[in-house]
């Protein structure tokens, strides 16, 4: 039996997986978030309802079928005013314990497992890279503030990944592929296959973003290398299991690419 209360998260998708980690302790809830497949199969929700299809405004009736709701704002005055991790901000709200280790949940279905096989068959040993974010639109990515790689430092990257480490690079989330010699797709892919896939994964290499979050995923075993702008989001966003690489130049995704290339080779290395 589910108790009927709704939690309603704003926010991205990182936030919406952080958030994942402090369900276990609500009981069977609802919950309504712009990324619902986040919790997707999670034996901790009764329901998950996509926020774009039941905008929060003239819901009345629909609001008032709770016992409960709680709105949940992650980046809260105590967020911006303390060094703690996103998790554990969120612990803090539900007064749940702070001191627990750093991890996410997402749940994927047996049916989910026989889907993906023949995707994991055709792409055999395979490397996620995501280097290009909310920049995406811009063709100059080296500006204070950006979360993106320059492009030519991303395709020399991607380069070494496939033809020296022989593996093949999937490019994940870009509306197109800015790149080239990356794994040619004949299906379309959303943000639950890539967290399904990173499980599988070799490694990845990812600024800051969805995939920093999919990877401390409790059932994902891989590790990866994650670019950051600021050395100041350590606290608030890094997972230990990770290599975090902070740019050589402050707000500004500039990094020296064989310090990158070694940190992955090393993450390969090991998850033999």
């Amino acid at each position: 039996m589910y108790n009927q209360d709704l939690y309603v998260l704003d926010g991205g998708i990182g936030k919406n997986i952080c958030f994942t980690n402090c369900l276990a302790k609500l009981g069977k809830v609802n919950v309504m978030s712009t990324w619902p497949k986040v919790f997707t199969n999670n034996p901790n929700v009764n329901f998950s309802y996509d926020s774009q299809l039941n905008p929060l405004l003239d819901k009345t009736t629909f609001f008032n079928k709770f016992e409960n709701i709680y709105m949940i704002q992650g980046y809260d005055p105590y967020f911006h005013r303390n060094k703690i991790h996103l998790i554990n901000n969120f612990r803090r709200i539900l007064n749940q314990d702070t001191n627990e280790i750093l991890y996410n949940e997402i749940f994927y279905s047996e049916e989910e497992e026989e889907e993906i096989q023949p995707l994991l068959e055709k792409l055999e040993s395979f490397i996620l890279v995501q280097f290009i974010g909310s920049d995406e639109g811009s063709k100059e990515t080296d500006f204070f503030g950006s979360r993106a790689l320059t492009r030519q430092e991303a395709q020399e990257i991607i380069n070494v990944i496939n033809f020296d480490l022989k593996l093949n690079v999937v490019n994940v989330f870009s509306l197109k592929n800015h790149f080239n010699n990356t794994a040619q797709l004949d299906i379309q892919l959303d943000y639950r296959n890539y967290a399904h896939l990173i499980k599988y994964a070799k490694s990845f290499v990812a600024i800051d973003s969805s995939l920093n979050h999919m990877s401390a995923n409790r059932f994902c075993n891989t590790k990866g290398v994650v670019l950051w702008n600021d050395e100041n989001v350590h606290e608030r966003f890094c997972y230990d299991k990770n290599i975090n690489l902070f740019s050589n130049t402050p707000g500004v995704m500039r990094f020296d690419k064989n310090i990158i290339l070694d940190s992955l080779h090393k993450n390969i290395k090991e998850s033999k």
